[in-house]
């Protein structure tokens, strides 16, 4: 007869130490898949953001056509937001640097392109830098009103 308090050799169970190994590792995934779902969700908040000035850019420009006058895309740099004049801005993130060149100055820390009815604009080249090291180029052409679109990724 076998005593109570004494181990079979066919008893079954995991041990304490396998048990922490199980926990270890779901906790390292747990983490991994955290990091994973956060840092998608930043990179959606840039698609967005980017998504959001080139359309804007992209309004301002059939506006202008359609409408038959000349329409401002404007981006405010003291109050940090961008958009249509006289339509609702978009706030610009702390995160972007934003930067210009050949682009108009309409006012003190007011900048712009004109998008003309003919489809022409005032044209110039803004750069949005990210904290992240991120670096989203937009060259809006003077005669067609092209926008085109550039990342550089660190």
């Amino acid at each position: 007869m076998m005593s109570p308090f004494k181990r079979s050799v066919f008893s079954s169970g995991f041990t304490l130490v396998e048990l922490m190994i199980v926990l270890i590792l779901i906790g390292l995934m747990g983490s991994m898949v955290a990091v994973s779902v956060s840092s998608g969700l930043l990179k959606s908040k840039e698609r967005r953001f980017i998504e959001d000035f080139t359309a804007s850019m992209k309004r301002a420009r059939n506006s202008a056509i359609g409408r038959g006058r000349a329409v401002n895309f404007v981006i405010d740099g003291k109050e940090r937001r961008f958009g249509i004049k006289g339509k609702k801005f978009t706030d610009i993130p702390k995160a972007i640097e934003v930067s210009a060149e050949g682009i108009l100055k309409l006012r003190d820390g007011l900048f712009g392109i004109t998008f003309y009815p003919d489809g022409s604009s005032s044209g110039g080249k803004i750069d949005l830098s990210w904290d992240n090291g991120r670096k989203d180029a937009f060259q809006i052409g003077i005669i067609w009103a092209s926008i085109k679109h550039e990342i550089t990724k660190p």
